[in-house]
């Protein structure tokens, strides 16, 4: 009776230690928050997940965060603060960043449609550094403004303008046509 007792409360004293729910989960061995701010507003974890390169190597782990009240299948096309972050696995040359913008868009956007963007991709693109493992992107929206930031490990890199732009922008991830379904999927319909 006295091992049941001291079980017992070991148990309980677990149970109480214990947070009601972790602050990240953990990725690849890359913390991914659960929730985030843009502009002093509360973002949440639509979801995460892993880019691949011939779907065999690792590249990056991508989180994708939004207000909790907007649905995952109206994010991209919402004039609603949100941000993706992308944290890199292994060392990628800012060429290769650029070029699979370019291809993306080419893929996604008719000839007259990406005229109307090249020359602010073109900006934006000319931001990217070669990046190394752990280093960190992270792309923010903010609708006051309808400003697109790109941040490298925290630090502000330069801002672009429209909101055409940013739904363009956030679309290589998130559009039908994505850059990889599945992790779009993941990005969008993972809430946990």
């Amino acid at each position: 009776m006295t091992s049941f007792r001291f079980l017992a409360t070991v148990a309980l004293a677990v149970l109480l230690a214990a947070p009601a729910a972790a602050d990240s989960i953990t990725s690849q061995g890359v913390d991914v928050p659960r929730e985030t701010e843009v502009d002093g507003e509360r973002l949440v974890l639509f979801g995460h997940g892993v880019a691949r390169y011939a779907r065999i190597f690792r590249v990056y782990v991508a989180a994708l965060y939004g207000p909790e009240d907007v649905a995952a299948d109206d994010l991209l096309d919402s004039n609603v603060p949100r941000r993706l972050e992308i944290t890199y696995l292994r060392n990628v040359g800012a060429d290769d960043i650029r070029e699979a913008t370019r291809v993306v868009l080419e893929d996604q956007y008719s000839e007259s449609e990406r005229d109307a963007l090249s020359e602010r991709f073109e900006r934006f693109n000319a931001l990217y550094e070669d990046v190394t493992d752990g280093d960190q992107y992270a792309y923010e929206y903010r609708p006051d403004g309808e400003e697109s930031r790109l941040y490298l490990n925290g630090e502000l890199q330069g801002t672009e303008s429209g909101e055409d732009f940013a739904r363009a922008y956030l679309g290589i991830w998130l559009r039908e046509d994505a850059l990889s379904t599945s992790l779009r999927d993941d990005l969008l319909f993972g809430r946990r």
